[in-house]
């Protein structure tokens, strides 16, 4: 059976960043553990969420909705939904998972990094 290990951690930038580090693959076993913990975490009042995909080889479908799902959780009342996500972000994505992240046009939505200094500092 697929795990889905996630280690949180908090910095701070210009505001404070969660940073989920994520081990593992995103499938339809593991994608509820990636949204469990965004929700525990936006109700412990994150606000701006990094998700570190450097640990995961393989993203499918059910990691895109999760994807999905979890922008919504942090986008303001109100929000369009047009344009970049001003509360999520991407860092060091696999090439495998780029590829496909930029095929779904999630690269239209989301800021993609390698670099977490960078990233911390973009929101």
């Amino acid at each position: 059976m697929a795990t889905l290990n996630i280690t949180a951690e908090q910095v701070q930038g210009n505001v404070p960043v969660t940073i989920l580090h994520l081990h593992g693959d995103i499938d339809a076993a593991t994608h509820p553990t990636l949204t469990a913990k965004a929700e525990e975490v936006v109700a412990q009042g994150a606000a701006h969420l990094l998700l570190d995909l450097g640990s995961v080889n393989y993203m499918g479908s059910a990691g895109f909705r999760a994807l999905h799902a979890i922008s919504n959780m942090l986008e303001a009342e109100g929000s369009t939904g047009m344009g970049k996500s001003k509360r999520l972000k991407l860092l060091n994505p696999s090439e495998d998972v780029s590829r496909v992240i930029k095929t779904l046009g999630f690269d239209v939505y989301l800021d993609i990094f390698q670099n977490q200094d960078d990233a911390v500092r973009s929101f």
